[in-house]
This record gives C-alpha cells, structure tokens and sequence, in this order.
C-alpha cells in the first residue's frame, strides 16, 4: 500500500503558500496603515504617521514628537471554482467558505535627539489561508481542505536625517510563523476499478517559530513640494524542524480494505521545511502641487522567485519526502493615490494594479493566485482640543481577474476561479 506521495506533499505546500486573496500577490498583506490604504498604499514617500514603521523607517526623522497608532482590518473573501474536463469536469462547482479576517497593527515612533529617530511596529504581513465547503465531497479534497499561514512580525528602525532634506533608516525584523493544513489523502481502490477511495484525513501542523530579517530606507525632498523614495526588506526564512504529520484512517465499510488501508498508513511523525517569506523593492514620488493636497505614485517588486522549488522531510517515512518545483514569478504592484486635506476632515482615493506571481501551473484550490485592481476611499479626522487624536478609515474593494489553469494544472485539476475581497479597516493615532 503506497499513500500518494504528490498528495503528502501537495498538502505541506499548501501549509506553507497558503494564500491571501485580499492584497498582495501570494500571500503578501500591505494592509497596514489606514491613512495609506486610503491612497491605496501608496505612500512610501508621503506617510506622516507611525505607520512609517511599515511603509518606510526613514521618514520616522520626519514626525513630530511621539506617535503611536493603533489599527486593524477586516478582510472578507468569496472564492468559486468551476472545474473543466477531463477532471474535475465540466459542470463541477466549487466554493470556499465566506473567510473574515482581522489582521492587527500596532506602532509606535519617538526622536532621539535632533537628527536621530526610532520606531516599533508590531504586525502579520504575510498570511490568511482557505477553507473549502463540504470537505468530505470537494472536489479537490486531496490538494486541500482548510489551510493556514499565520505570523506575527516584531520590528525596530532606527532613522537618522544628516541634512535636512535626505533621512535613512535600518531595521531589523523577527518574523515568527507557524502553518496548519487538513487534506484527504487518495489511494486508487484495491478492489478494482481504477476508483479513487478517500484513505485518510492529513493533518500538518507547526508552531511560531522564529527567524529574521533586515529593512533599509531612504527618503530625499529636493523641493518643498516633492518627495522621493526607496524602501527594501529582506527576505525572510522561518525554518520547521518539527511539525506535526498526522494520518487519521478514514473506514471504507470493507474490513479488508480497511485492513490493507491500515497497514500502509504512516505513523505520526514530524516534518521539516523552511518557509520563505520574500524581499519587497518599494520606490515612490510624492507631489504636493498646494499645501492641501498629496498626489503619491508607488512601485513595489515581490521577490517571488524564492519559491522556485520547497525540500519536505519526514522523519520516520522517508519515501515520502519530496521536493515540489512552484517556479513563482517576481511580480509587481503599481499604485496611484491622492489626499485632500479640508478644515474639518480629509479624504482620500486611489487604484492600484497587483500582478499574480504563480505561473498557471501553479494555480490550484491551495493558491488560486490571479491579478488583482484595488480601488480605495478613505477618511480621516485630527480630534481632541489640541489635535492630537487622529481617527482614519478606509475601505478596499478588490477586483480579481479570473484564472484559468489553461488545463496546464500539475495535478490535473483544472478550471476556472473567481474571486471577490473587501478589505475595511480603522487607525486610531495619538501624538505628543
């Protein structure tokens, strides 16, 4: 009795890439600041809030006095399948359950003297996962059935401004992540046939564990009225030197079946990988044509070539590790965004352009990657007697394109998805 060996593996891939359908490409959220989410995250030039811990550390020089901000957002997804032939065939349809997410961010920013600034931030850029409907009859149950990719990233910037007009900052980042997934792994029937029988219930499972990376930063203002820069963070590897593989025998009804099932099935046993968690190039312009208004235009480029291929070892099966060839793409987000600040309030608007990095090989229930088109809206208020309490709003709706496998799937699973996110979320700043 050989269990499927491109199932057990499929099952840690989607552990590992478990997607984020709401923003970035793979499973990138760059929903971290509401005041740039409202320009549609473009505001690597022009971010004046303590979310600078995030877009870029240089501008912490920048603020004034000391800043914290508090926020979230929610993130709700719908995703659909309809599958083509030969498999799953013409006529399936598919869905994941309605997902609502609610990644936190929390900063904080303070000067060291005249030229010198820092800043902590605290937040989940990568994550999010799926959880397909009827997973006892999913189509794609050997692939996936519910995946999850959680982190929490830790992060300090130190920036320094030698002139007046150009600032740098370093930081350091520990990002801690753990990754959970359910499939049913499939064996053809020993009774003939050629029919695939549900085995077992696959469970992979991982704590947080650690690992870490850099960030650099640079912001310059020839002019009053222009402002430029370059921001880059590192990639990061959290290595998994003991996660959980758990196979649970799924009965057929037949006791020799059951018996032949029984005696192939692989003990309990831990497994090993490295997630990869990839470097971000972001470079923006920021324009204030008069003193009420900020125009920012944003370029970001997502490393994702580090998943070329991902090494999976198991400690007691050997036969069954595996290495699984992805060949992401890097890809790209351009981003245009506008404030408006009035008396009372401001508002903002923007449209961003976010391209897939998975190559329709790659395209599966696990990772239904595909383009996306971000329009935004946000609003904001500075409160208090003094100013000192800022509340900012914004809302994201996020068109996918449909992706279609091309009938060029690895697994032979092929179709077409769709896909609808909204993404709403609130900050809530003070400064002293």
């Amino acid at each position: 009795m050989r269990f499927q060996r491109t199932a057990i593996a499929a099952a840690l891939v989607a552990a590992t890439l478990a997607p984020h359908p709401a923003s970035g490409a793979g499973y990138g959220i760059y929903e971290q600041g509401a005041v740039a989410l409202g320009m549609a995250g473009a505001a690597t030039a022009s971010v004046g809030d303590a979310t600078a811990n995030y877009f870029n550390p240089a501008a912490l020089v920048r603020l004034d006095g000391r800043q914290f901000s508090l926020g979230g957002t929610w993130l709700s997804t719908r995703i659909s399948f309809a599958g083509i032939d030969p498999s799953p065939g013409f006529g399936v349809q598919e869905s994941m359950k309605n997902g609502n997410f609610f990644p936190p961010t929390a900063y904080w920013a303070s000067h060291l003297g005249h030229s010198w600034a820092y800043g902590v931030g605290v937040n989940a850029p990568f994550g999010l996962g799926v959880e397909w409907n009827d997973p006892t009859t999913f189509t794609g149950r050997a692939r996936v059935t519910k995946a999850t990719l959680r982190d929490v990233n830790a992060n300090f910037n130190l920036a320094w401004a030698p002139v007046r007009t150009f600032s740098l900052a370093a930081g350091y980042d520990e990002m801690f992540a753990g990754v959970e997934l359910d499939n049913v792994s499939q064996i053809i029937d020993p009774r003939g046939g050629g029919a695939l029988l549900d085995a077992a219930k696959v469970q992979l499972k991982s704590g947080y564990k650690p690992g870490g990376g850099f960030n650099l930063a640079t912001l310059w203002t020839p002019k009053p009225d222009w402002k430029f820069a370059v921001t880059y963070r590192s990639q990061v590897d959290v290595k998994i030197t003991d996660g959980d593989a758990t196979f649970t025998q799924i009965p057929s009804g037949d006791a020799n079946v059951d018996a032949q099932v029984a005696a192939g099935l692989p003990p309990k046993q831990n497994v090993s990988t490295t997630l990869h968690f990839p470097s971000i190039l972001s470079v923006g312009a920021a324009w204030n044509p008069t003193p009420d208004w900020t125009w920012e235009a944003d370029f970001n480029q997502t490393q994702w070539k580090a998943f070329d291929a991902l090494d999976l070892a198991f400690s007691k099966t050997s036969s069954i590790n595996t290495n699984i060839v992805e060949n992401y793409d890097n890809s790209f987000r351009v981003g245009l965004g506008a404030e408006h600040r009035l008396a009372r309030y401001s508002y903002r608007f923007g449209y961003y352009f976010d391209q897939a990095a998975a190559p329709v090989q790659s395209v599966t229930p696990l990772l239904p990657d595909a383009n996306r088109h971000g329009a935004t809206l946000g609003l904001g208020w500075k409160l208090g007697a003094k100013k000192s309490w800022a509340l900012d709003l914004y809302d994201l709706a996020l068109f996918v394109e449909n992706r279609s496998t091309e009938g060029l799937e690895r697994d032979h699973y092929d179709g077409v998805y769709k896909s609808f996110v909204n993404a709403a979320g609130l900050n809530i700043g003070y400064h002293w």
